[in-house]
């Protein structure tokens, strides 16, 4: 297990440490509380971007609708 701190981490995620305490504080993070100190493992933080990320196959293109759009107003 590799424990990891708030700057840490806020320094891995490009995030405040204000929004980590916050994620935290709301269950959206994994974390851990060390005699009142936040503590992440690095573990758990990789599984939980892991679960963060969006399907990219989803079939949704907002370029699409757009071109869409112009060729309705032109025909």
């Amino acid at each position: 297990m590799q424990i990891i701190t708030v700057k840490e981490l806020s320094e891995l995620l490009k995030v405040k440490n204000k929004t980590l305490y916050q994620w935290a504080e709301l269950g959206q993070i994994p974390h851990i509380k060390i005699n009142g100190s936040l503590r992440f493992d690095i573990e758990d933080i990789k599984h939980w971007i892991q679960s963060c990320k969006k399907d990219q196959g989803s079939g949704y293109n907002p370029l699409t609708k757009l071109e869409a759009r112009k060729g309705g107003r032109n025909s």
